[in-house]
């Protein structure tokens, strides 16, 4: 599995073990008092929201072993208490019916919109490389507002299902929306603008184009279909 997949597994069963908690224990043993699982969880939603910050505004191109790693530890500082109850929060999510359900669908969203945040890094990259930013200021300021508007998109996306519904297929529509609403007509027109320079200098380079341009419009189309 390559590392943003990782990544995602890791983003969503945060999630899922934030909606877990919700669910009464199936069995006696799994019992805990509600002051403790209201604290778990609020520590868990804390932990995703800085896992996902930290992921979105790294400046590596990639997601390497580095960056994984300074994910997990950015969402661990927030998660003390959760961690000294690893165990029992693992055997909770597993034994709660329908916990992981729409989970696959949820990965899915938060790789395609992380997918893109890494290749617009990249593309802005070897435009740099290239020389072929005419005008730096606007462009720069383009590449600026796409790049935040796909980190907000993704939290957002994740705030909606950490939400009560969890990855549920109407939460899956509702974050979708909260995610698209950051993006947004103006998100869809940076990346035009950056994609249009990009074509404009070396016809070899098509970093922004594949990986970015069409992803977010055939994200909009997919998304809207549902």
């Amino acid at each position: 599995m390559d590392l943003l997949s990782t990544a995602v597994v890791d983003i969503t069963t945060l999630v899922s073990a934030c909606h877990a908690l919700l669910s009464e224990p199936v069995a006696d043993d799994l019992a805990m008092k509600p002051k403790l699982r209201k604290r778990l969880r609020r520590e868990i939603k804390r932990g995703t929201v800085a896992y996902i910050d930290t992921l979105a505004r790294a400046r590596r191109g990639v997601v390497d072993a580095a960056l994984l790693a300074a994910c997990r530890v950015a969402a661990e500082q927030h998660m003390a208490r959760a961690l000294g109850h690893q165990e029992l929060l693992s055997r909770v999510l597993f034994s709660q019916p329908g916990a992981l359900k729409g989970v696959a669908a949820a990965r899915q969203d938060l790789w395609r919109l992380a997918h893109m945040a890494i290749y617009l890094r990249l593309g802005v990259a070897a435009l740099r490389d290239s020389g072929a930013w005419a005008d730096v200021e606007p462009e720069m300021k383009a590449a600026a507002s796409l790049r935040r508007r796909l980190r907000k998109a993704l939290i957002a996306y994740a705030r909606a299902t950490l939400r009560v519904g969890g990855a549920e297929a109407g939460a899956i529509g509702v974050a979708r929306e909260a995610a698209w609403a950051e993006i947004g007509k103006r998100g869809a027109t940076d990346a035009q603008r950056l994609s249009d320079i990009e074509a404009g200098g070396d016809p070899m380079h098509t970093v922004i184009q594949v990986g970015v341009r069409k992803p977010l419009r055939d994200l909009a189309l997919d998304w809207r279909s549902h």
